[in-house]
């Protein structure tokens, strides 16, 4: 085991560990922006940040499993964070990987003061792999920043998504690690305001709250199935799309009538839970717009009510939630098939009731049309436009002579 003690990497700089080179890196810290110096720094001082966004699922599943990250075994830590690294995106990552081989690493990192690096896990990632196979010795590229030099937390954090969502470019993330990184620093740590986020990120302040109410979504959902924190169960099951249409249809909700609300919110979770398709981005769309948006709404509530007592009832027993679980309760639970049923059947009631109105709202669209034509501009037709016209006009009495016959006129 590799023990650590308190680490200074600038305390290496004047031993000559770390070695300075030439070149710099503009950042914005504190709202002033000026050029750092970077320097060289051997991979075995650094360790990885257990905060990044773009494993925060993972590390969460592997927390929730009992186990502990231990710095203080920073080969072990190390390892295990980036085989997560590796896995968040292999393809991107291979390619990196390739780049750093021949043409050296061109942007430069950042790191604290006590190794951990903030800004550039996946070239850190890069660099380790190529010495590990080709046996190499090169040095990790980056500016050393020291919070005792009166850097707080979120100077930090403010930093390390101005640089991740400038320059990383969000979509290397998973949309639900996106989503827990935003729970996390604006709800539950309250790091940053919704403004500030944005600001930070590159985005409009409304795209953020839209970020914060699916995120606060999805925390509520893993509530419901009685995984609480287990955000590595939202990432397994794919929710981003599900979860987004959810929002639509919530949005489209009275929030003020707090009893209604939540009898929708709880029947839509509950269908999440237990799906029957597939593609379970369409399937709460469909719930949305063809039960809770419909006629027989109120209907399906009623019916549907026992079906969500018992989903959260039969979660809620379960001493852990996994996929696994989730999985296995989908296929015990009997009141699944009563679920499909009642869904299916709301479903269908709707499209026929919409199939069997579509006659008579055509119809009176093609009355309106006819009604706006201006009766005088016919009479100065020309010959042409006449016979066109008359032409028509036989076409719409022969329209009208087959609907009195479907009609039994």
């Amino acid at each position: 085991m590799t023990m650590t003690t308190h680490l200074s990497l600038k305390d290496l700089i004047e031993q000559k560990i770390i070695q300075k080179t030439d070149a710099t890196r503009k950042l914005t810290i504190q709202g002033i922006t000026k050029n750092y110096k970077v320097y060289r720094i051997p991979t075995k001082y650094l360790h990885y940040n257990n905060q990044n966004g773009r494993i925060i699922s993972s590390i969460n599943r592997y927390e929730s499993e009992g186990k502990k990250l231990d710095l203080s075994d920073k080969e072990s830590y190390n390892n295990i964070l980036q085989q997560y690294i590796i896995d968040s995106n292999s393809t991107a990552l291979q390619a990196t990987k390739s780049n750093i081989k021949l043409f050296g690493q061109r942007l430069p990192g950042v790191v604290l003061n006590d190794g951990k690096v903030i800004d550039g896990n996946r070239r850190f990632t890069c660099v380790r792999l190529i010495n590990a196979e080709d046996g190499t010795n090169l040095y990790f590229e980056a500016v050393i920043l020291d919070q005792a030099e009166g850097l707080t937390d979120t100077d930090i954090k403010r930093l390390e998504l101005n640089l991740q969502h400038a320059e990383e470019r969000p979509v290397d993330y998973d949309p639900i690690d996106n989503l827990v990184e935003v729970y996390t620093v604006i709800v539950k740590d309250k790091l940053f305001s919704v403004e500030d986020y944005a600001h930070n990120t590159n985005k409009t302040k409304s795209e953020v709250e839209k970020m914060v109410k699916k995120a606060t979504l999805m925390v509520e959902f893993l509530e419901f199935i009685n995984a609480e924190g287990k955000y590595y169960v939202a990432r397994d099951l794919n929710l981003d799309g599900p979860l987004q249409e959810i929002m639509g249809i919530l949005n489209k909700e009275d929030s003020s009538d707090e009893a209604e609300y939540l009898r929708v919110k709880n029947a839509l979770f509950a269908a999440l839970a237990i799906p029957y398709r597939g593609d379970t981005t369409r399937y709460i769309r469909d719930i949305g717009k063809n039960i809770l948006r419909a006629d027989n709404r109120e209907e399906f509530l009623e019916e549907y009510e026992d079906i969500v007592e018992d989903v959260y009832e039969t979660f809620q027993e379960k001493e852990i939630v996994t996929k696994e679980i989730i999985r296995q309760v989908n296929t015990d639970l009997e009141s699944k098939k009563k679920s499909e049923s009642i869904i299916e059947d709301k479903i269908a009631k709707t499209i026929i009731t919409n199939i069997q109105g579509k006659p008579i709202e055509s119809l009176k669209r093609a009355i309106t049309a006819l009604e706006s034509i201006d009766t005088d501009q016919i009479s100065r037709l020309d010959a042409a436009s006449k016979q066109e016209f008359k032409s028509l006009m036989d076409n719409i009495n022969a329209t009208m002579k087959l609907f009195g016959d479907k009609f039994g006129v």
